[in-house]
């Protein structure tokens, strides 16, 4: 599989989103913490995603460790994991699942 570069990945994926009408308020959140991510990989020297670019970045903004990812968590931290967890089944997929869907 040919990784598309991070900032391409995600325009594509606001473009689905958009398209499955969510709302400009979770737009905005996602929107958000795509900035943060696109910042995290430019600091790494990352052009990509990828599953270890998504757990570091969880864990240095959140402070959720991978071995978090196994039990219950609260609705925050659930949230923080669905938007990494959005863009790898994106990447793969091309598709994106209505956020009913739990870690």
């Amino acid at each position: 599989m040919q990784q598309k570069p991070l900032s391409t990945l995600l325009l594509e994926l606001e473009q689905e989103l958009v398209r499955l009408g969510y709302t400009e308020g979770t737009m905005k959140f996602y929107r958000n913490r795509w900035r943060k991510l696109m910042d995290f990989a430019h600091e790494r020297g990352e052009q990509c995603f990828s599953e270890h670019l998504g757990i570091d970045f969880i864990y240095k903004h959140f402070g959720i460790e991978q071995e978090d990812f196994g039990r219950a968590l609260n609705q925050a931290q659930t949230q923080e994991l669905r938007v990494i967890r959005m863009i790898g089944d994106f990447q793969l997929h091309g598709s994106s699942l209505p956020t009913l869907w739990t870690i």
